[in-house]
């Protein structure tokens, strides 16, 4: 019951029970009316009948009394009460209160957010709640493919090409201002050898101009790797497993596998290698299937007797296993290993193409198959943000200006078949060993397009006293994209060698490649024994006078040409 109407307790020591000592006059009403805030018995006010259901009756003073009914007694008046009436009245039932609604502190009922909401709402928030579900674990989930496959460097080159304003400080040789991937396929688990690049294709892109070169080193060309002579496509293989064998990671002796692969293909090809890819079968048939096909033309009609596969000629959409088939066939094609390099060529440039316009990279739920397919079968160590960068710069480019590089080709082949302890090879026809003409090929179809801007003119003058200097070192010029004018000998026997500045232009990136590449600083003074008289000047021009050239490049008798790929 209300506190107001429970007696205090206070304990006194000449009580007569104990709790109330005797009075010492008669009270009028009783004492705990005698509080200030203490309310005075008078007639009761009617209670509202819903705040007041166990007693309705005293809602209404004019509702007419049974004769159940007791008389009401006045406040403090306990006579004929019992206890029980007393708990009847005060002291509410606990499991019916537990099962009445819960009320906010002002008395009112409390709103519930979920039971009191239209069915439209409820299902809004219920889609919404997935969409966000799903689109989390899309997110998650691309960021953990993102994260296992991108980065994976080896220490190989930058992407200076890939700046809005590069700074040709960063530039080291011709052809950085491209952008090129070499792209490394492997068998993987599917294959008896599985460390064996049998694809090996470099993806030269020119960013400024828009346009691509594709070139394939075939598998059996015979090089020189760290003193062991072998096909190329078993660089990457030996590397790797001899790094196993002196104690490395897994981790390391790919990370050992794939620089080998890199620097031997740049020794071939002569051109640098900024970033690169590499992915097995499964990752390889795993993507055509996440694009839902690739569309390829066939001119001729191939048919494998050693594998049993066969393809159709005209245009057809090929699965994962088809294209995986079409890029491996040989025996069917009349130039065998030749021909299959030309396939792959093909099919890279279908998997752009239905990349592009299936939307894949703007699309989670495709781009999460994708991630799904390749995320332990592919590995590169272009970042991220290098990756999305390449994509916006290159989204424009027309698959008409991706150009197919043959080192085969019909009419003028730079490279042939031979045989080698029992083993059939590929070499290049200038001899073993002898690149200069397939670097010269390479680089001529990836010119560097910052140099090919500034379109430089150059004169060679041998000093050294070594006859046919200017003209190889020439030769070797011209096949990056400059403008030799002239390959002669200097007027007299030179000591050190030059570079020396004529035009009045900026050109800023030729300063910086030809610095680099004779290793000495740009100068602005030639000595007079440099040019030979105009009488006995032999000039590459038509023209009587030497022609004016940009710069001229004195040979001294320091000069030796270096080996490597540069060269």
């Amino acid at each position: 019951m209300p506190e107001i109407n429970k007696p205090k307790k206070r304990p006194v020591s000449n009580s007569i029970d104990g709790m109330v000592g005797p009075r010492q006059s008669p009270l009028s009403s009783p004492q705990y009316y005698k509080s200030a805030n203490a309310r005075v018995p008078g007639p009761r006010k009617p209670i509202p009948t819903q705040v007041n259901r166990r007693r309705p009756h005293l809602s209404d003073p004019d509702l007419k009394k049974t004769e159940t009914d007791k008389p009401v007694a006045e406040i403090g008046d306990f006579t004929g009460l019992s206890m029980q009436d007393v708990n009847a009245d005060f002291i509410p039932n606990r499991k019916v209160k537990d099962k009445k609604k819960k009320k906010s502190k002002d008395g009112r009922k409390r709103r519930h957010f979920w039971k009191n909401r239209s069915k439209k709402f409820k299902a809004f928030i219920i889609i919404l709640v997935l969409l966000l579900g799903v689109g989390g674990f899309l997110g998650a989930r691309i960021y953990s493919f993102f994260n296992s496959v991108f980065s994976r460097n080896v220490g190989n080159g930058s992407s200076v090409a890939l700046s809005d304003n590069p700074d040709p400080a960063k530039f080291n040789t011709e052809g950085d201002g491209r952008f090129n991937i070499l792209l490394l396929g492997r068998g993987g688990a599917e294959n008896e050898a599985p460390d064996l690049t049998d694809t090996m294709v470099i993806a030269s892109i020119d960013i400024q101009n828009q346009t691509a070169s594709l070139l394939s080193i075939p598998r059996d060309t015979w090089v020189n790797v760290n003193g062991d002579t072998m096909k190329i496509n078993a660089a990457y293989s030996m590397a790797k497993q001899q790094a196993i064998y002196n104690g490395k990671s897994k981790e390391e002796a790919e990370n050992i596998g794939i620089t080998t692969a890199i620097s031997t293909v740049r020794n071939v090809a002569g051109v640098p290698i900024h970033k690169y890819v590499l992915s097995d079968y499964k990752a390889f048939r795993d993507v055509v299937n996440a694009l839902g096909g690739v569309d390829v033309n066939l001119p001729s009609p191939i048919i494998d007797g050693f594998t049993g596969w066969t393809f159709k000629a005209g245009p057809q959409t090929m699965n994962g296993d088809r294209a995986l088939q079409y890029a491996r066939t040989r025996q069917g094609s009349a130039r065998g290993d030749f021909d299959r390099n030309e396939n792959q060529r093909k099919l890279l440039i279908a998997i752009r193409q239905k990349a592009m316009s299936t939307g894949i990279i703007a699309n989670p739920v495709k781009l999460n198959n994708l991630a799904s397919a390749v995320q332990k079968n592919i590995r590169t160590d272009l970042s991220i943000d290098e990756a999305r960068t390449l994509f916006n710069k290159t989204k424009g480019l027309s698959d008409s200006n991706i150009k197919s590089l043959d080192l085969a080709k019909r009419d003028d082949p730079l490279i042939t078949t031979g045989n080698i302890g029992g083993q059939s090879i590929v070499r290049p026809v200038a001899g073993l060993f002898d690149y200069s003409k397939i670097r010269s090929y390479a680089r001529t179809n990836m010119i560097d397009p910052f140099l090919k801007k500034e379109a430089p003119t150059v004169a060679i003058y041998n000093g050294s006293g070594r006859a046919g200097l200017a003209t190889t070192v020439g030769d070797i010029m011209a096949g990056y994209g400059y403008n030799v004018l002239i390959k002669e000998s200097s007027k007299e026997p030179q000591q050190k060698t030059l570079v020396v500045k004529k035009t009045q232009q900026a050109k800023p990136f030729t300063e910086r490649f030809l610095s680099v590449r004779f290793a000495t600083p740009i100068s602005s003074d030639l000595p007079n024994s440099v040019l030979p008289d105009a009488t006995n000047a032999t000039a590459t021009s038509t023209s009587t006078a030497p022609p004016t050239a940009d710069f001229i490049i004195v040979l001294g008798s320091d000069f030796k040409i270096p080996s490597g790929p540069t060269w």
